[in-house]
């Protein structure tokens, strides 16, 4: 099958985190796929996290697109990745040649109806959302199908070797507060059980307001880091002994699935959120935490007792394997079989 994705690619947002995980799926079962994206120089703002691939074209900015690459391109199945943050105008205007072409397909990233009449000026083949509070999009798309985030593959790293690398004490505990896209410091002081045992390291971007950055305690460790390659995100995880992710609402306003517990889920690091947040699909592969005193308590039976990480990392990577990208990903594949035999 031959599958065009437009989409943010290579940053921090969650459409490109969620593209990402789809796309190596699909070309890993042989299909062709294209990715139209943003001219990097066009986005200021974007926070890009790693160098393209060669199926990435970089052809679009906020409010202009160049349609040659995408005309001279072959996809019988264009995809587009969160509307609303692409430039939809220039879009509009070039939609129905697309569709001459093409079956065409909105991955809906909206927590609720759009108020704005653009959301509705285009006419898709099929109507997808990865969240089930988006029950919504009946009233406008009846046949609306709803398909969940994909996980990012289980795998594992050398806690030693990471370590190492990054230049983390190897003879502590390491308790990873990150603080990028949109994640907040929660855990400001270190828990009296875990004083001489552990520390926390706050991964911010450079210039995130972090009080502590300027004079550390002993039991803190504060890296300042442009944003994250996947491959430099997974060895701060594999490095870490648990990983708070402490967010209430996405700052866009989207529907708070975090795209970022599904890239860690499955790389074996115990994962707290707050529990008054809205992670309805994560139950016991996550911990949940009140307040910091909850917190501090968790922690120290985590690191006490084997068995309690052991059931946490096991539950995750069940919920990593049945949410497999592969999986999910062949979920879109029946669907886009169903709308080519329409045409």
């Amino acid at each position: 099958m031959k599958i065009a994705v437009m989409t943010s690619w290579n940053d921090e947002t969650g459409a490109a985190v969620h593209a990402k995980a789809l796309v190596k799926a699909w070309i890993e079962r042989g299909h062709k796929v294209t990715v139209f994206s943003f001219i990097k120089e066009t986005c200021p703002e974007c926070n890009f996290t790693g160098k393209d691939e060669r199926y990435v074209i970089r052809c679009f900015g906020k409010n202009f697109i160049d349609p040659r690459p995408i005309f001279t391109s072959e996809f019988d199945i264009f995809v587009v990745e969160d509307l609303r943050t692409l430039p939809i105008e220039q879009l509009a205007q070039i939609f129905p040649l697309i569709r001459e072409r093409a079956r065409t397909v909105h991955i809906v990233h909206e927590d609720k109806i759009p108020e704005e009449t653009w959301f509705y000026q285009f006419v898709w083949d099929k109507v997808i959302h990865l969240d089930e509070r988006q029950h919504f999009l009946k009233d406008i798309y009846p046949d609306a199908v709803f398909i969940p985030f994909p996980c990012f593959p289980v795998r594992r790293g050398d806690k030693a070797e990471s370590r190492k690398r990054l230049g983390l004490p190897r003879d502590k505990k390491i308790i990873l507060n990150f603080c990028q896209r949109g994640y907040l410091p929660y855990l400001r002081y270190m828990c009296t059980d875990l004083m001489q045992t552990a520390v926390i390291l706050f991964v911010i971007s450079p210039g995130f307001e972090l009080v502590e950055k300027e004079a550390t305690p002993p039991w803190m460790i504060v890296r300042e880091e442009e944003a994250l390659s996947d491959e430099r995100f997974d060895e701060y995880i594999f490095a870490s002994d648990a990983v708070i992710l402490h967010k209430y609402h996405d700052r866009f306003n989207r529907p708070v699935l975090s795209s970022v517990i599904f890239q860690v889920i499955g790389a074996g690091c115990p994962i707290c959120i707050p529990r008054q947040s809205e992670y309805q699909a994560l139950k016991d592969e996550v911990i949940h935490y009140n307040d910091t005193e909850h917190l501090c308590s968790t922690l120290n039976k985590l690191f006490e007792d084997e068995t309690v990480a052991r059931t946490v990392a096991e539950a995750a990577e069940v919920f990593a394997r049945v949410r497999s990208a592969e999986t999910i990903a062949e979920l879109y594949i029946d669907v886009f079989t169903e709308i080519l035999k329409e045409r």
